[in-house]
């Protein structure tokens, strides 16, 4: 638990809530977020009070409450970005931005924890070194994004490993902070010269799929599953000897409802080949910042203009607080990110787009939300003369390309005669169904030759047909294949019949077969 000494003026940890310096009982303070506040949030602050706080002892306590000297406070930060009161001072702001990164009676705030930080760093690398050793033969590796969190991980796995050479894989989305950038090159980078740091960049323009998609929501979080995990995923494919990746992350249980429940190491990672380790992940806020005190660690410029997390500047998941800062900030992308949201809901025919936009409503979005439906309905017929043939009909005219998503049902039988095409499927030796199709045609005629369940068979090809027709080259399809058998490069879809097994996971990771079927579905 956290507590507040008044007369050290400092947060500390304890069980019985006695100050290890002074002795004295201090205040609890409820919950695990406390984040220290710098010079620049503290300007802010006074711009938003209406008095100088500049010199006080501050820190973050969450849900817009702070800690100033141990008294507790709610700043009403919300009313002020909505009411756009901040218009008023933030170009004095923006125009005199400190850097500094000054924490009050730091030496004291470290001494009293010091049993606690040892304690969490003694635990940590006593992990890190058994799960070295649980995956021998993995290549260990860190998922670095510029963050505080993944730079205590990348600290504490070089410590516990006594290696510097660990590689570290930034999968960069192109929408982070200017801040993360600079952290990235010209301070980890520099800093650490003998650790590798690789960065990935997806092939899709996100604004671009914004126009096919909609904007991402906290329901339909399609950026992710493109620019990150996809992303994250062309490291994998070039990993030597095939080898797999025993990656650390810095994700933490406290961070978020989602992870609560997350186990520490996970073998079933969206990333193939791939087992993630978490050292940190019952740590609090108040945790990494220790250690990055404990360490002098420097870290992200961002922390100090007030951000409580590091990510995608127009994220969903972006609170009232880091959309202010952007807008002090960084008015263009703001801006920008403003008018792709009013374009889509004056595209959709929202009632009242500004309602829709301002009030957030676009963080709640689900389906299609008013653009085109992917999520389509494909009819089949039976064939009256034999119980065991199927007909298709497809929404859009089939072609050879189609033949490509067939393949992971089994090994294929092609046959051409003109623009006739036939598939046969072997799977375990044996023949299990045939179909056929004309080029143009919208029919596919399915003829099951073994005893199999036939609605799933079905509903299988109608997920690929679902792929063929609504194709966009996304990159989603990539990172789902653990054999790396599936890419869509050059906006072609292959499948590499030499890796691919046909275990047809591929088939329906994504709601009724393709990432765009399930983001833009009307009805779920």
């Amino acid at each position: 638990m956290i507590y507040w000494c008044n007369q050290c003026d400092i947060p500390y940890h304890s069980n019985e809530g006695l100050c290890s310096i002074c002795g004295t009982k201090g205040m609890l303070l409820k919950g695990n977020t406390l984040t220290p506040v710098f010079l620049q949030e503290k300007k802010l602050l006074s711009y938003i009070l209406n008095k100088d706080v500049t010199n006080k002892n501050i820190w973050y306590k969450g849900n817009a409450i702070y800690v100033f000297n141990g008294n507790l406070k709610r700043i009403p930060y919300v009313d002020i970005f909505r009411s756009k009161e901040y218009l008023k001072f933030c170009d004095k702001l923006k125009n005199d931005i400190s850097y500094d990164d000054v924490i009050c009676n730091r030496s004291r705030l470290l001494k009293a924890n010091e049993n606690h930080i040892k304690m969490l760093i003694f635990e940590a690398e006593n992990y890190i070194k058994d799960v070295m050793e649980m995956y021998e033969g993995h290549i260990p590796a860190v998922s670095f994004s510029g963050g505080k969190d993944s730079t205590v991980v990348s600290n504490i796995v070089r410590e516990a490993l006594q290696k510097n050479d660990i590689v570290h894989l930034f999968a960069d989305t192109t929408l982070e902070l200017p801040e993360t950038y600079d952290y990235n090159e010209k301070i980890f980078r520099q800093e650490n010269m003998y650790t590798p740091l690789l960065v990935s960049k997806p092939r899709g323009d996100f604004f671009s799929l914004c126009e096919c998609l909609g904007p991402p929501s906290r329901l339909e979080r399609w950026c992710c599953t493109i620019l990150k995990t996809s992303n994250f995923n062309s490291f994998v494919r070039y990993l030597p000897n095939k080898k797999p990746m025993l990656t650390f992350m810095g994700i933490r249980r406290s961070e978020s409802t989602s992870r609560r429940n997350y186990r520490r190491t996970r073998t079933d990672s969206k990333i193939s080949r791939q087992v993630v380790a978490m050292p940190m992940i019952d740590w609090t806020d108040f945790d990494v910042w220790l250690y990055l005190m404990s360490k002098s660690l420097r870290f992200n410029d961002a922390y100090k203009l007030g951000y409580r997390r590091i990510g995608c500047w127009c994220c969903p998941n972006n609170s009232n607080w880091s959309e202010l800062l952007m807008a002090i900030y960084y008015p263009k992308l703001f801006e920008r990110w403003r008018r792709v949201l009013y374009d889509f809901a004056r595209k959709t025919k929202k009632t009242d787009p500004l309602d829709y936009v301002e009030n957030n409503k676009w963080k709640a979005r689900k389906g299609a939300s008013g653009l085109e439906g992917r999520n389509i309905d494909i009819v089949d017929t039976d064939c009256l003369s034999d119980k065991n043939i199927k007909n298709i009909i497809t929404n859009k005219p089939l072609d050879e390309k189609f033949i490509e998503f067939i393949k992971p049902f089994g090994t294929l039988e092609i046959n051409k005669n003109k623009d006739n095409i036939t598939i046969g499927v072997v799977e375990n030796n044996s023949k299990t169904f045939v179909l056929n199709f004309e080029k143009g045609s919208r029919i596919l005629r399915v003829t099951m030759l073994a005893e199999m369940d036939k609605i799933l068979l079905i509903n299988r090809l109608k997920c690929q047909i679902r792929k063929h027709q609504f194709c966009i080259y996304c990159s989603a399809c990539d990172s789902v294949c653990e054999q790396l058998a599936i890419s869509t490069l050059n906006n072609e879809y292959k499948i590499d019949e030499g890796k691919c097994n046909h275990c047809k996971k591929c088939i329906g990771r994504f709601y009724n077969g393709c990432l765009t079927t399930q983001v833009l579905a009307d009805k779920k």
